[in-house]
């Protein structure tokens, strides 16, 4: 799949291309033209379905927290390096504030 942002103004969109074969792009143009929508309405349509039934399991929302948790794990991390690179020692893996600069 490809993705190019479209449009402007406030809402921008992203071309999204798949791949069908010949026989069900048929298929598609013949049911799209019986509906009266475009094929990018019915495309759209169509996908937030498929997420929204796709994100009713459980599961996959365990996995997309874990997913979240960790990315933030390693967000904070790279946070931590950087700020002991920089001679910045004044967060904690907690959030918290600590001062290591000793006062005059």
């Amino acid at each position: 799949m490809s993705e190019q942002p479209t449009g402007s103004g406030e809402e921008k969109k992203a071309t999204v291309a798949i791949r069908v074969s010949p026989s069900f792009k048929q298929q598609l143009d013949s049911v799209v033209a019986l509906t009266g929508m475009t094929l990018n309405n019915a495309g759209v349509e169509a996908l937030e379905d498929w997420v929204a039934k796709i994100l009713s399991d459980a599961s996959v929302r365990e996995k997309a927290m874990a997913n979240l948790e960790a990315e933030e794990r390693a967000l904070r991390e790279r946070k931590e390096a950087l700020a002991a690179m920089l001679g910045d020692d004044t967060s904690t893996p907690e959030g918290t504030s600590r001062s290591t600069r000793s006062k005059k």
